[in-house]
Formats: C-alpha cells, structure tokens, sequence
C-alpha cells in the first residue's frame, strides 16, 4: 500500500488542508514537523480513520475529530487515495456529526458515511460502494490488517520502544501481550488461582461436615474417639454390631411377651363373649313373647292399608274425570264470545263495502298528483345546474381581480431586486485590491512568523543557558565533593592495605624453620617468633582482603566518577560559550528581521500609521477578514436576489397563464348560462323548491291514507275467516268432552261395584287424604315383621346356650392382660429407640463415608489445580510461565528479524541475543534483551548502549515487530513508515547515527516520515511538511521540498 493523497476537511486543526505524499516520492525520507499540538500525528490518525473508522490511538473516536472551527453547515471528511498491486483506490469516510439543517432552522444528526471508489491501472473508474459494511470488509480484505495492526506496523513510537528495549521481562510481558494477544493464558491462569481457591473452599466445606457428623454418631458405651478416619469407622461399624445384637434380643423378649398377651386375650375373650350370649337369649325370648301379644293390631292394620291402596287407585281417574269438566266449561265460555266477536266483524266489514268507490275516486287524484310532482322534479337539477354556474362565475370575477393585484406587486419587487443587483456589482469591483491586499498580508504574517520562531529560539536558549550554568555549578560541586570523597577513602585503603600486610607477614611466620631463609628477608635466623596469641585466623584474613577489595573498588569507581564529572564540566563550558555567542548572534537577526517586516509593512500598507508590528498586523488582518466577509455576503445576497428575480419571473409567467385560462372559463360560463335561463322561461326557480315539498307532503297523506283503509278491510276480512274457524273447531273440542266424560264415568263406576267398603266417590276422595295415618301404619307392621324375623333368626343362632350355665369372673383376667400390654409398649418403645438409633448412626456413617471419598477426590483435584497454576504461573525452577514461554518464541521471531536490520545499520558489529540467565526473580527471567558486541567478542546488556546506538537499536527491533505483525496479518506491502518522535533526548553524535540508519532504510524504497520537532532534523531533512499554527488554534499544511 503506498500514499499518494490524503485530504482533511474540518478534522482536528485542519479546515481544508491537503497532503500531497506523490510530491515526496524522489527523495522518500521526509520531516513532518511543527509545534507541539500542531497536529502532526493527526495526519497519520486520518489515514486511519479513512482506512478502518479510527484514530491510530483509539484515545478519540472519529466524531470527536470534528473541528472546533467548522460551522454548523460545514461537513467533516477525510478523503485518502493511496495504490495497492497496481490498482488505485480514494476512500472517503465522514464521521457521525451534529449539522444544520438545510431547511429552517435547528441542527440534524447526520450518521457517519463512506464512499469507496476503485480505479484500474489507467485511472478509469471500475466501481464505487457507498455502503460502510461493504467498504469496510474490502478494506480488509485490501490490507489483511485491522486498526490496531495497521497502527503498529505504520506508527512506530520510537520512544517507547526504546524504553522496551531495557525494560523488565514483567515490562516486556505486558507490551508484548497486548501485540500478541496472549492475555488468554493470564486470563487462564487466574481461572485457574480462582477455582483452586473455591476447590480449597468446598474441601473445607466437607471437612467441616465431617467433623459435625462425627460428633452426631452415638456410641453404644463410653470409648474414647478412634484416632484416624478408617479407625473411626471400624469403631462405627462394632458399635453398629452391637446395636443390632440389641435389638434382636429385645425382639425375642417382646415376641414372648406377646404369646402370652394372645393366650390371655382368647380367654378373655371366650368368657365375655358366652356372657354376653347368655344375657342376649334371656332379652330375644321376651321379646318374642311381645309379639306375639301385638299380632290381632297388626292385622287390623294391614287391613286399614288395603282399603286406602284402593282409594289411591282411584283418586287419579277421578282427578281426571274433574279437570275434563272444567275443560268444558272453559271451552263453552269461549265459544260464546267468539259468537259475539263475530256478529260485530261481520257489521264492519259491510260497513268498509260500502266506501270502495271513494276510495277508487282518491287513488286515480293521487296518480294525478305524482305526475304533476315528477314534472316539477325534473326541473331541479336545471335550476342547482344554473346557480352554480352563477356562482362560478362570481368567484372567477374575484380571482381574476386579485390576480392583477398580485402580478403589480410582483413587477414591483422584481423592479426593487434589479436595483440591488445593480449596487451589489458595483460593490464586488473592489474584489481585485482585496486580494493583493491578502497576498501582502500573507508574506508579512510569514515574515512575522519567522520572527517569532527565532524569538522562540533565542527564549529556548536563554532557558538552556541558565540550565547548563546551574548544571555547571553543580558539577563544580559535584567534582569538589567526590575529591574529598576520594581522599578519605585512599586513606582507608592504605590502612587496610597495611592491615592485610601484617597479617600475611605473622602468617608466614607460622611457617618458618631454624635454618631456612626467610620467604621476605631471606635471611636463615629468625629471632621474633609470633606469640600463639597473635597468630591470625583464616577467616580475619579473608574479612580484610574482601574489605580492601570493596576499598580499592571504591577508590576506582570514585576516580570514574571524578573523570566523567571533569569531562562534563568540560563539556558543559564549552555549550555555555556556545551558546552565548549563539544568543548573540540570534539578537542581531532579530534586529534585521524587525527592520526588514517595518519596511514591507510600510510598502504594502502605506495607510497604517500604529508602530507596534503585533497590533499592526492585528488591525490588517481584521480589516481584510471584514472585507473578506463582506464580499462574501455580497456574493451570496446577490446569488439570492438573482434566485428570488427567477422565481418572481416564473409567477409572473403563471399568472399570465392562468388568467388567460380563467378568462375563457369565464366567456364559456356566461353561454351556459343563457342556454339555462331560456329553459326556464315559466317558470319560478324560487318558489319551486316549495312547491315540490307541498306535493310531496300532500301526497304521501293521501297516500298513507288510503293504504290505512285498504289494510283495515283486508284485515277486517281476515278476522271473519279466523273467527269462523276457530267456533266450528271449539264445538268439535265440546263434543269430544262429552265423551270423555261418559267414558270416565262408567271406568269408576264399575271400580265401586267391586267392594263394599266405600259407596260414594266423596268417601273415597275423603279416606285417600289420610296419607300420614298410612305411612305410620306401613312403618309399624313393616318394623313388627322385621324385629319378627330377627328374633326367630337370633335364637335359631343361640340354641346351644343353656340358660342355667354359670361364668368365671374375667376381672383378674383382664388385670393381667393390662399389665402384660404395659410391658409390651416398653419394650416396643425400646426397640424403636435401638432401631432409630441405629438407622441415624448407619445415615451417619454412610453420609461420612461419602464426604470422606468426595473429600480425597477434591483433594486429589486440588493438587492438580494447584500443580497446573504453579505451571503456569512460572513457579518452577527456570521460573518462566506458560504464557511468557510463547512470548518467548514469538520474541525470538522478532529478534531474528531485528538482527537483519541491526547488523546491516551497525554493519555486522550487533546483534540481539535473548538471555538465557534464570534472574533473581521472575521480574527478570524470560524476556530480558542482550547485544552480542563482535568487535569485543562478548555479549552485555541492553543498558550499556550509548543514545545512537539505543535508538538503532530500537529502530530495528520495531521495524522488525512491525514486519512480524505485517507477516502474521498475510504478508500484505506496506510501503509508508510513520516514526513519531524519539529524537529529542539524542546528542548530536547519536543523532548522526540515526540519521544514518533512516538513510539506510530510504535506500530500500519505503516512505519514511519522521514526525518531530527536533531543529536538527529541519537542517538535515531536505523535504519537509510543515504543520503551521495560526493565532486561532487553526493549522495550515506547507511543503518544503529539497
């Protein structure tokens, strides 16, 4: 993917700025530089949002991008147009953003849009997608990238990764993570930490319930606790043994107890049953004895119920016979009225006869009637027809008379636009001058730019000249202060060193012969011998040689110090004179550059008499931009005039058109009008509507009228016939009756005939009424035969028992039986309580059991759990977790792409080496960076580098990251590399170093933007992009090219 343009419109500082990257392709390294918050990196951030939507640091989103000096109806857009393998493509992507609205007044939310179009390799235009989920996904495709990826192969934030580059493996880790997203192995360790800790949780939790339990089991006697889990439960199981031998014996007692409650029961229950026998024979032979006595009364009864079941059979054909009487006695009753009803209809009905021939005269007046009605209604429709064209007609009148008035005011108005035209054109003459005018006042704002920038300059130095003086003093101190530190601590190792000597002379004493030389002397004789007492030991020797060692070092490392101070000092005098005469140098070329700005301020501007060039060029500016603006509005009021005159010239056009249209509706309403009027020579249009409703009225009365009588004789007719009708069908019911009645008469005659009890039907009506009397002699003889049966029944079953047999009392009996049911609840009681208590403990036990094996298989768990986070979490002993073993590999990818870039920069001196040292701590094990030096043949860490060879190195290892990350994402070409900062903390020698490298890498053909501020860098970069900030915040784009 290689730049060519890229435009912003109201996006961050820029209102419409452009970045040309097709100027920059002859020398491909190139300066983007300006103030800091100038917007440079936001260039690099539009790239961004127009590719994927984003900013590079997802710190803002794309509708927090929008100017704060764009107006309400201006959009915000970035439009990037960039090749791709031999095809180009512009993508123009608008951010969700508030507007005004087009129409009216108030804002609108416009959602965010995108239009990509692609081009073949000729520039012909072969498709454009304006949907976003299209355009994003061939994004994609394009780059095999995300926003993220394309930040970090593009983007390289030269200072952090030099910070990377010395930082700790624990550092490192968490860089690394987020490039290689790894976090799933931290995320699953902590997992793991977390269900470790539940794991240890639910295996208390059990022991716990273990423990509880244990204290639950009831033991048969007194013994102390089992000591360990299984002992417990052999202790368990013998006390269960001994529960249940218990309960047998127990049962054994209670089943003997019971044998005998049977034996005693039975006897019981034989001697109470014969009793009961003997006393229940005695009653029933009474009893029978009373019925026997009441046998006469119950025939009589019996005969009593015979007589009233034949009233019963006879009281429903009497009732019949009854209700057939009434039936004829109603029926005779309506038959005479019908007679009379009759008679009446009849008189009526002649008397309706009689008028048929008025009522004919009035039907053949009503025909009349409607045909005059029928006439007048035709007539209507001509009469409406008429006055709405009269109507018509007035209202065509009115219109035409106020269109007249409407189309003068229109010549009116179009008269007064003419004249406003005419003042505003002359008013745009002026639009020449105002552009000279702006030209000038852009070389004098350039002019005092550069004023300000040397200005700026100049402070900046001041500011470092009072720096370097105040670091000189307090390296003069330093120096001071590290020689007298030297001198006390030469004092202490020549102590120590005379120490050491008089040590190691007694020791060799120790060894000396009679008659050998001496080791120090040489001489044979040796007259002082050391006392036993003053022989020193081993370990004073060895605690003075380690503290004259750590002297002697002390002292080096102090005399390091005091050179490197020395050479700091000199080095800082000699910036401090530097600098000075530079300060010089600048207050002179501001003398020059305030003369020269005068001069052309008086040239361009001869009018403006204020002195100060700061007020002056405020008062220009303000001046311009109000004639600026008040060209603009002339522009635009005259566009708008020009617009309104049109529209007034297409009304007037109207307006002649429709009164000409109108005029001839008018001339042909006027004929069709005439036409109507003749029609209605004779006849009243006024008072025709009344007319109409008179008739109507009349004859819908007539009408109604004669349709009432003509109803009334049909149904004066109708009556005769139903009342004729309806007598003959009465005397048939009459005569069926009578012979009903006769028929009924005889059925109950021939009934009395066939006894002799009842004579009358009046004494059979009476005798059935008595039917509470029969339901209680029913119930007596019923109970009589019934306590008959049961009785004869009973002694047939008693036959056996003699009356004269004498029975032992059962009192005792019963006692004993009292007393043996008293023992056996006992002892039931017992063995509940045994059995109960063996079922809690055997609960017990079984429920101990089962936490006890689930206790060892969370146990077991655990352990693994705890062996599996340990693993992970680098507890081990190359002290390395799993998640930095894989950064490890992917590191080395990284390093090995890193050394190609390292040793071709450093020509084969360097190369990165991942240690392999196991750290104090897993802080520093795993990730940690060496240099293998060539030319000393020896590696040595990354801390050791000097600032070029630090930022070579950190140029290498993130152009080898960002082609690490370019490979994984599908090995898609990335031509453009983007460097922000990192070049500030660099002296002027590590400054060349990299300069030289950024060089090597143009030679291979990327485009190279350095995003900085750093002065030497405008002096060694010949092409240049510069961010220019304007007074209001605004920033401009400028080039520079070599």
């Amino acid at each position: 993917m290689k730049p060519k343009k890229l435009q912003l419109k109201n996006f961050g500082p820029f209102i419409n700025e452009t970045v040309d990257f097709s100027r920059l392709t002859e020398a491909p390294l190139f300066l983007i530089s300006g103030k800091t918050g100038a917007g440079k990196t936001t260039i690099f951030d539009g790239i961004t949002f127009a590719l994927f939507g984003e900013t590079s640091g997802r710190l803002r989103s794309g509708k927090e991008m929008r100017s704060l000096f764009a107006t309400p109806d201006e959009e915000t857009s970035v439009t990037f147009s960039f090749e791709h393998q031999q095809m180009s493509y512009e993508i123009e992507r608008k951010p969700e953003q508030v507007l005004a609205k087009r129409k009216g007044n108030g804002t609108k939310k416009q959602a965010a849009k995108v239009t990509l179009t692609i081009f073949d390799g000729k520039g012909k235009e072969i498709k454009q997608i304006t949907k976003r989920t299209e355009a994003d996904q061939l994004i994609r495709e394009l780059m095999n990238l995300d926003a993220k990826q394309f930040s970090q192969i593009v983007l390289l934030p030269q200072g952090e990764f030099r910070n990377f580059l010395v930082s700790s493996s624990s550092d490192k880790e968490t860089v690394l993570r987020h490039l290689f997203g790894t976090q799933f192995f931290q995320q699953f360790n902590e997992r793991l930490k977390e269900k470790a800790k539940q794991q240890q949780q639910k295996l208390d939790h059990l022991e716990q319930e273990l423990h509880l339990l244990q204290k639950r089991f009831v033991l048969v006697k007194e013994e102390e606790p089992a000591a360990g889990f299984e002992a417990v439960l052999a202790q368990w199981t013998n006390h269960q043994a001994i529960l249940e031998k218990q309960i047998t014996e127990e049962k054994e007692a209670l089943t003997e107890l019971q044998e005998k409650q049977k034996q005693l029961e039975n006897s019981y229950y034989r001697f109470e049953s014969l009793k009961k026998s003997y006393e229940e024979k005695t009653i029933l032979i009474n009893k029978q004895k009373e019925l026997a006595a009441q046998k006469d009364e119950i025939e009589e009864k019996k005969r009593w119920i015979g007589y009233y079941e034949f009233t019963q059979r006879l009281v429903e054909p009497i009732q019949r016979l009854q209700e057939i009487k009434v039936e004829k006695i109603e029926l005779s009753q309506k038959s005479s009225e019908q007679t009379k009803k009759l008679a009446m209809t009849t008189q009526n009905y002649e008397e309706w006869q009689k008028n048929e021939a008025n009522r004919v005269r009035r039907q053949t007046k009503i025909k009349e009637a409607a045909q005059k009605l029928q006439n007048k209604q035709m007539m209507v429709p001509i009469v409406e027809s008429l006055r709405s064209k009269k109507q018509d007609a007035e209202q065509l009148t009115i219109s035409l008379d106020k269109e007249e008035l409407n189309a003068e005011k229109l010549y009116q108005n179009l008269a007064i636009y003419q004249e406003r035209t005419r003042i505003l054109q002359e008013n745009l003459l002026d639009q020449e001058k105002l552009q000279e005018d702006r030209l000038a006042f852009g070389q004098l704002k350039y002019l005092d730019e550069k004023q300000q920038e040397i200005e700026k300059q100049k402070a900046k130095d001041t500011g470092s000249l009072a720096q370097i003086r105040e670091e000189l003093k307090k390296a003069t101190e330093e120096i001071t202060k590290n020689s007298q530190l030297l001198k006390e601590q030469t004092e202490q190792a020549e102590q120590l060193k005379s120490q050491w000597a008089k040590q190691q002379i007694a020791r060799l004493q120790l060894f000396l012969r009679p008659g050998e030389p001496c080791l120090v002397c040489g001489s044979t004789e040796h007259p002082i011998q050391q006392l036993k007492h003053e022989q020193p030991n081993k370990e004073d020797i060895l605690k003075v040689e380690q503290q004259l060692a750590e002297a002697e070092s002390a002292v080096e490392r102090t005399q390091q110090i005091i050179a490197k101070s020395e050479a700091h000092e000199n080095n800082l005098q000699q910036q401090l004179s530097d600098l000075e005469q530079k300060i010089m140098a600048t207050n002179i070329q501001l003398a020059e550059q305030e003369e020269h700005l005068q001069q052309a301020l008086k040239k361009a501007f001869p009018e403006i008499t204020e002195q100060k060039t700061k007020t002056t060029l405020v008062v220009i500016e303000q001046s311009l931009d109000r004639r600026k603006s008040k060209m603009a509005n002339a522009r635009i009021e005259l566009e708008e005039i020009r617009q309104q005159a049109e529209k007034l010239e297409q009304q007037l056009a109207v307006y002649k058109q429709q009164q000409t249209e109108k005029n001839n509706q008018l001339q042909q309403l006027q004929g069709e009008i005439k036409s109507l009027e003749q029609q209605l020579q004779d006849t009243d249009s006024n008072c025709l509507e009344e007319e109409i409703r008179r008739l109507e009225k009349q004859l819908e009365e007539d009408s109604n009228q004669l349709a009432v009588e003509q109803k009334a004789g049909v149904q004066l007719l109708q009556d005769l016939h139903t009342l004729r009708t309806q007598l003959d069908l009465q005397h048939e019911q009459i005569e069926k009756i009578d012979e009903k009645i006769e028929k009924e008469q005889e059925r109950i005659a021939k009934k009395l005939e066939s006894q002799s009890y009842f004579s009358t039907i009046e004494e059979i009506c009476a005798f059935a009424q008595q039917q509470a009397q029969y339901k209680e002699n029913q119930r007596t003889v019923t109970s009589y035969h019934e306590e008959q049966l049961v009785t004869a029944d009973r002694l047939r079953q008693l036959e056996n028992i003699q009356l004269t047999e004498t029975f032992p009392d059962t009192e005792e009996i019963s006692q004993q039986l009292e007393e043996i049911r008293r023992m056996i609840e006992i002892k039931q009681e017992k063995i509940y309580g045994l059995q109960e208590q063996k079922i809690s403990n055997q609960k017990i036990y079984d429920e101990c059991l089962s936490i006890y094996h689930t206790s060892q298989t969370k146990l077991d768990e655990l352990t693994q759990l705890q062996q599996l986070s340990q693993t992970f979490n680098g507890e081990n002993p190359k002290k390395t977790s799993l998640e930095r073993y894989v950064l490890q590999v992917y590191l080395q990818e990284v390093l090995q792409v890193a050394n190609d870039h390292l040793q071709r920069l450093t020509k084969n001196r360097y190369q990165f080496e991942l240690a392999d040292t196991i750290g104090s701590y897993r802080g520093k094990t795993g990730l940690e960076i060496n240099i293998y030096d060539d030319q000393a043949g020896m590696s040595r860490s990354a801390h050791t580098l000097s600032g070029g060879e630090s930022f070579i190195a950190a140029l290498s290892l993130a152009l080898a990251l960002a082609d690490v990350i370019q490979t994984q994402a599908g090995g898609v070409a990335i031509d453009a590399l983007f460097i922000d900062e990192g070049f500030g903390s660099l002296d002027e020698e590590a400054l060349e170093m990299a300069m030289e490298a950024l060089e090597t890498i143009e030679s291979e053909g990327r485009m190279i933007g350095i995003i900085s501020h750093v002065r030497e860098l405008k002096e060694r970069v010949l092409q240049q992009i510069r961010i220019d900030t304007e007074g209001s915040g605004q920033s401009k784009i400028r080039y520079q090219l070599g």
